[in-house]
């Protein structure tokens, strides 16, 4: 399956506020009229946590491949993938939603266009590290004009999420054209 949706990515380290940054952008393209999914990347070592011991939980933990149950339009899906292909399949299954966008939070080696969130000066090595940087949205604590942001990259402070925003559903139409 082919991925029809922009995909982004929102990286920067432990802290530096993705999730919420993630929250205000999926409101903000929710009240626009679009729809989003959300892939997280579970970066904090082992596997992410089981919501409740279930009869889905039973099936998976028994050895099943996946485990999927449903009610009311609802799912909670849990799967074992092999990790050369499971940044692909896991964005292809999000497209079964026929999301507008799909926002990725953290995949930093991922090669998608990224919005990175830089917390301290330290934090800007990740600007060398990364690839595909688009904008940079700095916390008040660190200077605009700091020579490890390259020219091309568009920069706004952690105030300013409407104009990143902005910024974003513009480069979501130029994705868009290229389609």
């Amino acid at each position: 399956m082919a991925l029809v949706a922009p995909v982004w990515q929102v990286v920067g380290y432990q802290n530096s506020g993705k999730t919420t940054f993630i929250l205000s952008m999926i409101a903000y393209l929710k009240e626009k009229g679009i729809e989003t999914a959300v892939l997280k990347h579970h970066g904090h070592g082992g596997k992410p946590d089981s919501t409740a011991w279930k009869d889905s939980d039973k099936h998976f933990h028994a050895g099943a491949a996946a485990a999927l149950v449903e009610g009311e339009g609802f799912i909670h899906l849990q799967g074992r993938m092999d990790e050369e292909s499971f940044l692909h399949k896991n964005l292809a299954l999000l497209m079964v939603f026929n999301p507008e966008i799909i926002i990725l939070e953290g995949y930093k080696k991922a090669p998608y266009p990224k919005i990175v969130l830089i917390r301290e000066e330290e934090d800007l090595s990740l600007l060398e590290e990364l690839t595909n940087c688009q904008a940079v949205l700095l916390w008040p604590e660190v200077n605009k004009n700091h020579e490890w942001i390259p020219f091309d990259v568009a920069v706004f402070s952690l105030e300013e999420n409407m104009q990143i925003f902005e910024w974003l559903m513009g480069k979501m139409k130029l994705n868009h054209e290229r389609i």
